[in-house]
Protein backbone atom coordinates (compact mmCIF):
# COMPACT_ATOMS: atom_id res chain seq x y z
CA UNK A 1 0.00 0.00 0.00
CA UNK A 2 1.44 3.51 -0.73
CA UNK A 3 1.58 6.12 1.55
CA UNK A 4 0.02 9.34 -0.04
CA UNK A 5 0.89 12.48 1.77
CA UNK A 6 1.16 15.99 0.39
CA UNK A 7 3.52 18.63 0.11
CA UNK A 8 3.41 22.45 0.76
CA UNK A 9 3.99 24.03 -2.75
CA UNK A 10 5.39 27.51 -2.54
CA UNK A 11 3.68 30.05 -4.36
CA UNK A 12 5.90 31.75 -6.90
CA UNK A 13 6.91 35.34 -5.57
CA UNK A 14 5.04 37.27 -8.07
CA UNK A 15 1.92 35.47 -7.13
CA UNK A 16 1.98 36.53 -3.65
CA UNK A 17 -0.27 38.83 -2.06
CA UNK A 18 1.47 41.98 -1.32
CA UNK A 19 0.87 42.34 2.54
CA UNK A 20 1.68 46.56 2.42
CA UNK A 21 -1.21 46.76 -0.07
CA UNK A 22 -3.89 44.52 1.32
CA UNK A 23 -3.48 46.79 4.06
CA UNK A 24 -3.27 49.78 1.95
CA UNK A 25 -6.67 48.94 0.68
CA UNK A 26 -8.34 47.83 4.08
CA UNK A 27 -7.52 51.37 5.58
CA UNK A 28 -8.50 53.20 2.28
CA UNK A 29 -12.03 50.71 2.68
CA UNK A 30 -12.04 51.56 6.40
CA UNK A 31 -11.96 55.04 5.71
CA UNK A 32 -14.70 55.31 2.75
CA UNK A 33 -16.98 53.05 5.44
CA UNK A 34 -16.27 55.61 7.98
CA UNK A 35 -17.45 58.76 6.03
CA UNK A 36 -20.66 57.10 5.08
CA UNK A 37 -21.35 55.70 8.44
CA UNK A 38 -20.96 59.36 9.92
CA UNK A 39 -23.16 60.97 6.76
CA UNK A 40 -25.83 58.31 7.55
CA UNK A 41 -25.96 59.51 10.84
CA UNK A 42 -26.35 63.27 10.22
CA UNK A 43 -22.78 64.53 10.17
CA UNK A 44 -23.02 65.91 6.92
CA UNK A 45 -19.64 67.42 7.09
CA UNK A 46 -17.53 65.37 8.61
CA UNK A 47 -14.14 66.37 9.62
CA UNK A 48 -10.95 64.83 8.60
CA UNK A 49 -10.61 63.62 12.56
CA UNK A 50 -14.09 62.43 13.14
CA UNK A 51 -13.23 60.44 9.93
CA UNK A 52 -9.99 59.22 11.43
CA UNK A 53 -11.27 58.08 14.57
CA UNK A 54 -14.38 56.17 12.93
CA UNK A 55 -11.98 54.12 11.13
CA UNK A 56 -9.71 53.56 13.60
CA UNK A 57 -6.71 55.23 11.95
CA UNK A 58 -4.04 57.96 11.89
CA UNK A 59 -5.34 60.93 10.43
CA UNK A 60 -2.18 60.85 8.45
CA UNK A 61 -3.15 57.59 6.72
CA UNK A 62 -6.64 59.25 6.04
CA UNK A 63 -4.35 61.87 3.71
CA UNK A 64 -2.16 58.86 2.43
CA UNK A 65 -5.26 57.94 0.20
CA UNK A 66 -7.02 61.12 -0.65
CA UNK A 67 -5.43 64.20 -2.07
CA UNK A 68 -7.57 66.29 0.41
CA UNK A 69 -11.28 66.52 1.67
CA UNK A 70 -12.74 67.02 -0.98
CA UNK A 71 -11.17 63.77 -2.97
CA UNK A 72 -13.06 61.88 0.21
CA UNK A 73 -16.35 63.53 -0.94
CA UNK A 74 -16.23 62.98 -4.41
CA UNK A 75 -15.41 59.31 -3.95
CA UNK A 76 -18.46 58.78 -1.41
CA UNK A 77 -21.02 61.10 -3.47
CA UNK A 78 -20.24 59.18 -6.61
CA UNK A 79 -20.73 55.87 -4.72
CA UNK A 80 -23.77 56.49 -3.16
CA UNK A 81 -25.03 58.21 -6.30
CA UNK A 82 -24.59 54.54 -8.03
CA UNK A 83 -25.60 52.59 -4.77
CA UNK A 84 -29.24 54.79 -3.90
CA UNK A 85 -30.23 54.96 -7.70
CA UNK A 86 -32.02 51.34 -7.06
CA UNK A 87 -34.13 53.40 -4.95
CA UNK A 88 -36.29 55.36 -7.75
CA UNK A 89 -36.27 52.81 -10.23
CA UNK A 90 -38.90 49.56 -10.72
CA UNK A 91 -42.43 49.60 -9.64
CA UNK A 92 -45.62 49.21 -11.13
CA UNK A 93 -46.01 52.05 -13.39
CA UNK A 94 -49.40 51.18 -14.94
CA UNK A 95 -52.98 52.40 -14.18
CA UNK A 96 -54.56 56.01 -14.52
CA UNK A 97 -52.92 59.09 -14.53
CA UNK A 98 -54.00 59.89 -10.63
CA UNK A 99 -52.66 56.14 -9.69
CA UNK A 100 -49.72 56.65 -11.44
CA UNK A 101 -48.87 60.06 -9.79
CA UNK A 102 -49.72 59.13 -6.41
CA UNK A 103 -47.19 55.71 -7.27
CA UNK A 104 -44.17 57.93 -8.81
CA UNK A 105 -44.75 60.23 -5.53
CA UNK A 106 -44.74 57.22 -3.27
CA UNK A 107 -41.66 56.00 -4.67
CA UNK A 108 -39.57 59.25 -4.97
CA UNK A 109 -40.28 60.35 -1.13
CA UNK A 110 -39.15 56.86 -0.36
CA UNK A 111 -36.46 57.32 -1.81
CA UNK A 112 -35.78 60.40 -0.77
CA UNK A 113 -36.42 59.64 3.15
CA UNK A 114 -33.78 56.53 2.50
CA UNK A 115 -30.58 58.91 0.97
CA UNK A 116 -32.13 62.35 2.56
CA UNK A 117 -28.35 62.43 4.33
CA UNK A 118 -26.11 61.68 1.38
CA UNK A 119 -28.55 64.13 -0.61
CA UNK A 120 -28.01 67.01 1.77
CA UNK A 121 -24.53 66.35 1.94
CA UNK A 122 -23.81 66.43 -1.82
CA UNK A 123 -25.72 69.88 -1.92
CA UNK A 124 -23.80 71.44 0.55
CA UNK A 125 -20.91 70.72 -1.07
CA UNK A 126 -21.36 71.17 -4.70
CA UNK A 127 -21.06 75.10 -4.79
CA UNK A 128 -17.30 74.08 -4.39
CA UNK A 129 -16.50 70.90 -5.86
CA UNK A 130 -16.82 70.12 -9.12
CA UNK A 131 -17.22 66.25 -9.10
CA UNK A 132 -20.20 66.42 -7.08
CA UNK A 133 -21.77 69.33 -8.89
CA UNK A 134 -21.51 67.42 -11.90
CA UNK A 135 -23.21 64.32 -9.91
CA UNK A 136 -25.98 66.54 -8.31
CA UNK A 137 -26.85 67.27 -12.34
CA UNK A 138 -26.52 63.97 -13.35
CA UNK A 139 -29.32 63.14 -10.25
CA UNK A 140 -31.49 65.85 -10.90
CA UNK A 141 -32.40 64.69 -14.69
CA UNK A 142 -32.01 60.70 -13.30
CA UNK A 143 -34.87 61.92 -11.16
CA UNK A 144 -36.70 64.03 -13.80
CA UNK A 145 -36.90 61.13 -16.31
CA UNK A 146 -38.36 58.45 -13.64
CA UNK A 147 -40.86 60.91 -13.46
CA UNK A 148 -41.45 61.23 -17.03
CA UNK A 149 -41.21 56.91 -17.29
CA UNK A 150 -44.03 57.59 -14.51
CA UNK A 151 -46.14 60.03 -16.18
CA UNK A 152 -45.26 60.52 -19.77
CA UNK A 153 -47.97 63.32 -19.78
CA UNK A 154 -45.75 65.82 -18.15
CA UNK A 155 -44.37 65.93 -21.85
CA UNK A 156 -47.05 67.56 -23.30
CA UNK A 157 -47.80 69.90 -20.39
CA UNK A 158 -46.36 73.20 -21.18
CA UNK A 159 -42.79 74.65 -20.08
CA UNK A 160 -44.20 76.20 -17.12
CA UNK A 161 -46.17 73.44 -15.71
CA UNK A 162 -43.61 71.06 -16.67
CA UNK A 163 -41.45 72.88 -14.51
CA UNK A 164 -44.12 72.63 -11.68
CA UNK A 165 -44.22 69.34 -12.21
CA UNK A 166 -40.35 68.72 -11.68
CA UNK A 167 -40.27 71.10 -8.87
CA UNK A 168 -42.95 69.22 -6.79
CA UNK A 169 -41.52 66.44 -6.74
CA UNK A 170 -38.19 67.49 -6.00
CA UNK A 171 -36.23 66.14 -3.08
CA UNK A 172 -36.30 70.26 -2.40
CA UNK A 173 -39.75 70.12 -1.76
CA UNK A 174 -40.36 66.83 -0.09
CA UNK A 175 -37.40 68.08 2.20
CA UNK A 176 -38.89 71.92 3.07
CA UNK A 177 -42.25 69.82 3.89
CA UNK A 178 -40.73 67.02 5.74
CA UNK A 179 -37.94 68.35 7.78
CA UNK A 180 -38.90 71.82 7.71
CA UNK A 181 -42.36 71.95 8.17
CA UNK A 182 -42.59 69.01 10.17
CA UNK A 183 -45.02 67.63 7.88
CA UNK A 184 -45.31 63.26 8.11
CA UNK A 185 -44.41 61.20 5.31
CA UNK A 186 -48.02 60.22 4.49
CA UNK A 187 -49.14 63.69 4.44
CA UNK A 188 -46.33 64.39 2.19
CA UNK A 189 -47.22 61.82 -0.51
CA UNK A 190 -50.67 63.68 -0.20
CA UNK A 191 -49.74 66.90 -0.20
CA UNK A 192 -47.16 66.40 -3.83
CA UNK A 193 -49.80 64.00 -5.50
CA UNK A 194 -52.80 66.22 -4.93
CA UNK A 195 -50.97 69.21 -5.98
CA UNK A 196 -49.20 67.44 -8.97
CA UNK A 197 -52.50 65.79 -9.97
CA UNK A 198 -53.86 69.43 -10.20
CA UNK A 199 -51.73 70.64 -12.84
CA UNK A 200 -53.17 68.14 -15.50
CA UNK A 201 -56.44 68.89 -13.93
CA UNK A 202 -55.86 72.56 -15.30
CA UNK A 203 -54.28 71.29 -19.10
Amino acid sequence: MTDIHTEEVDLPEQNKPDGRLLRSERSRALIIDAMIALVEEGFLIPTAQQIAERADVGIRSVFRHFDDMDSIFETVNTLMLEETAPLFTGGDRTGTLEIRVLHAIEQLTHGYESAKNFMLSGRIRRWNTPVIEKNYAVNQRRLQKELEDWIPEILTLSDEQKQSAYALASFDYWHRLRVDQTVSQDSCIAIISGQLSRIFSTQ
